[in-house]
């Protein structure tokens, strides 16, 4: 929502899902939570830990796969234990697993006198917390011993232009501030610090000031007033959003988002997470690979590449099934391209085809939105 209104609204409207491809990290990210979440409600005297971890992280992954075999889009990445990070997820989850069996440390090395001893004391998993009358909802992972503890799927740093260095996630830092207002205004005490543990390596710890947590907690919750009250007046879809390369470069609605087709020029090639263009068919699209592939010729005339044809393959039919009944003036989009050093498009994994007919048009509705984190 800070980022681009319309962007949050997306993320929360009906019928979006099946134009945005997943993140098999994502998913094991999913599985990972579920996994930790339910270990502190096993009796961990009567069962080894490995096995109570390979209990819980099997069906939890599957369900992930069970989701993604029947999306359009997410069928294309197979079995779990080909998607990228698989083996890592995994031994991270017992890793971490060991560490929550563990129990928290004792309390008094850590905690200062002025907060209240009795919910120090206890550890909180996966706690739904609210403030501002529900408009501000949180869960984290783990509360215990004055801190807040979070897990990342995926990198908790990010490179900074101005300090010209990494740096943990300004995201980051701001949801473990919510959290430290949730914490306060739950259990009525301020937690130290928040900390970060990824998938693999060391954590990162942040402190936590009270004055930053409210402020924090303060925006959010006016940005989303701010957003309600767009909707409450009709604002267009074109009006929520904030396109710019920086902003879209990792959005997942790039393809369904009028405002991103309006604004992108060649000026974005090479910041984007992959090559975006629009443009009409030339021909019916050929075999190639002895049929198993397509390959398209494409008028290019919007998106982040220079406006050009382009021949571009090879288009898997596993990925891209509606290829093959693409016919010659069709007008398509297609985003999650990697471009060669001398320019072709090439199709990757994460590559996402459409016909622009077949894609949604974009209207607001007057439905108030809630602030959750974790969506």
């Amino acid at each position: 929502m800070r980022a681009c209104f319309l962007r949050a609204g997306l993320s929360k409207a009906n019928g979006t899902s099946r134009f945005v491809l997943g993140n098999p990290k994502a998913w094991l990210g999913t599985a990972y939570h579920e996994v930790l979440e339910k270990i502190a409600e096993v009796g961990l005297g009567e069962e080894v830990l490995d096995t109570v971890v390979e209990r819980l992280w099997c069906p939890a992954v599957s369900t992930q796969q069970r989701r993604a075999s029947g999306h359009p889009l997410d069928a294309r990445f197979g079995a779990p234990t080909t998607w990228p990070g698989y083996y890592i997820a995994r031994a991270s989850v017992a890793l971490r697993a060991q560490n929550l069996s563990a129990g928290p440390t004792p309390v008094a090395a850590s905690v200062p006198r002025r907060a209240p001893r009795v919910d120090l004391g206890r550890s909180f998993r996966e706690q739904e917390f609210t403030a501002f009358d529900g408009k501000l909802i949180g869960r984290p992972d783990v509360i215990r011993d004055g801190e807040v503890v979070d897990y990342k799927s995926g990198a908790i740093f990010e490179y900074d232009e101005v300090a010209q260095s990494d740096v943990v996630k300004a995201a980051y830092v701001r949801q473990l501030r919510i959290y430290g207002f949730l914490v306060k205004a739950t259990l009525g005490w301020w937690p130290l610090r928040g900390r970060l543990l990824p998938l693999a390596g060391a954590g990162v710890e942040i402190a936590l000031d009270p004055s930053d947590c409210a402020r924090e907690a303060t925006e959010a919750v006016a940005l989303l007033d701010n957003y309600n009250m767009k909707l409450i007046v009709g604002a267009w879809p074109e009006a929520l959003a904030a396109p710019s390369p920086q902003v879209c470069r990792w959005c997942p609605y790039k393809l369904i988002c009028p405002p991103f087709w309006q604004a992108a020029s060649p000026d974005w090639s090479g910041q984007l997470d992959g090559a975006a263009v629009e443009g009409v068919l030339t021909d019916v699209p050929s075999l190639i690979h002895a049929g198993a592939a397509r390959a398209v010729s494409l008028d290019v005339h919007a998106g982040s590449e220079a406006r050009h044809r382009a021949q571009i393959a090879p288009l898997n039919l596993v990925a891209h099934p509606s290829v093959t009944s693409l016919i010659a003036g069709e007008r398509i989009r297609m985003v999650g391209l990697r471009v060669r050093p001398d320019g072709v498009l090439v199709p990757s994994q994460r590559t996402v085809l459409f016909r622009v007919d077949d894609v949604p048009i974009l209207s607001t509705s007057q439905k108030s939105k809630v602030a959750d984190l974790n969506p």
